[in-house]
């Protein structure tokens, strides 16, 4: 995965807040993830004006403690998207 391309969610997906959980799904495809609160932030991320790289950056300044986790997690949560047709990489 190219960390230095935007990530941009396709359009018609939608996500609905469930207690902690978050159910992301498009109203005529018949996939559904669920993210858990960290999942969510990202998701918002996905603006398609930012990079994954540029998401780490981001989170980890935000959240220093928990610095070691966040590229694997958010590159393992841009893989899932972009592997399951969810978002796309752009240059």
């Amino acid at each position: 995965m190219d960390k230095n391309k935007k990530i941009a969610i396709e359009p018609g997906f939608l996500l609905e807040r469930i207690d902690n959980e978050i159910a992301v799904y498009h109203p005529t495809k018949t996939l559904s993830v669920y993210l858990n609160e960290s999942g969510a932030l990202i998701w918002e991320l996905c603006d398609g004006s930012r990079s994954t790289a540029e998401i780490i950056a981001l989170l980890t300044e935000l959240y220093p403690e928990s610095g070691a986790a966040i590229p694997a997690q958010v590159e393992d949560l841009v893989r899932l998207l972009v592997d399951n047709g969810i978002a796309e990489l752009r240059d």
